[in-house]
């Protein structure tokens, strides 16, 4: 008689704390996922399958580039490494970015994002700055004055407005600075994030970008043809960028987002995954 009453007691308890467990995992505000997992790991056939690919895709583009222009360039991009954490920060529409593990920066004791154009819209950076606690120094340079709310949006993000021309020289009656010499004045030695929107002068200044230690590329490129854009792409690629998210212009497809991070700084932003560089 005891045994059973004490067989009874065992089963009511666990009834209730079977009851408690389903209650703590469906009580309002919380949701249950039982099969997802905190990892990163891609399956190796999948990985394989990409790096099988690229060969093909460099010869795609190699082949149909000219003759069939962005058509062939948006059907032949893929990612060329795999971001747990991607995320695309900014206004919904024109003007957000795409941003590959951001959360990494919220444990560094210091970190500089640049801004090259700025249009009298800091929204990009005001949104950015705001998910990382206002912690990065905001570095924002245009060739053009800024209204003044626009400059106090940029330093009410930790943030400093320069009025500067980007070039491939430096001439201070023309306000031209080149891209190292902007660093050498705000005193960095490395760039973690470089948001760049210069209207086609991109062209002009991409060996000035690719000399200076940097991190993560969130470039939109104004090609005038798909040709012109895809050497943009390698010369990044080149030197050691691999691309991890793109974004086609629905109504002027000249105009695309390309995000781009080197690989230097694979470990810095939890990198683990290469699918296969196809770009160069």
């Amino acid at each position: 008689m005891g045994l059973r009453h004490s067989n009874q007691r065992l089963t009511t308890v666990i009834i209730v704390l079977c009851f408690y467990i389903v209650f703590s995992c469906f009580r309002e505000g919380s949701t249950y996922y039982p099969s997802r997992k905190r990892t990163q790991k891609v399956d190796d056939q999948i990985i394989n399958e990409y790096q099988k690919q690229s060969e093909l895709r460099k010869r795609f583009l190699k082949k149909y580039i000219k003759p069939k222009g962005y058509g062939t360039l948006y059907n032949a991009l893929v990612p060329e490494v795999f971001c747990k954490d991607l995320i695309r920060i900014g206004r919904v529409g024109d003007g957000g970015k795409w941003i590959c593990n951001p959360t990494a920066m919220l444990n560094w004791p210091k970190c500089n994002i640049y801004s090259l154009g700025t249009y009298n819209d800091p929204s990009f950076e005001e949104d950015f700055q705001t998910f990382l606690g206002n912690k990065c120094k905001l570095r924002c340079v245009d060739k053009d004055e800024q209204k003044p709310d626009t400059i106090k949006r940029i330093e009410n993000v930790n943030g400093v407005f320069k009025k500067a021309f980007i070039g491939s020289k430096t001439n201070e009656s023309e306000n031209m600075l080149k891209f190292s010499n902007l660093l050498s004045e705000f005193r960095d030695r490395r760039i973690d994030i470089l948001k760049i929107d210069i209207e086609g002068g991109e062209f002009d200044i991409i060996d000035e970008l690719v000399s200076v230690p940097m991190c993560q590329i969130l470039i939109e490129i104004h090609g005038k043809t798909a040709e012109q854009t895809l050497e943009l792409l390698q010369a990044l690629s080149k030197n050691g960028f691999y691309l991890f998210s793109y974004e086609v212009n629905g109504f002027w497809h000249e105009l695309s987002e390309y995000s781009f991070i080197h690989e230097k700084c694979f470990t810095l932003f939890n990198i683990q995954t290469v699918y296969g560089k196809f770009l160069s």
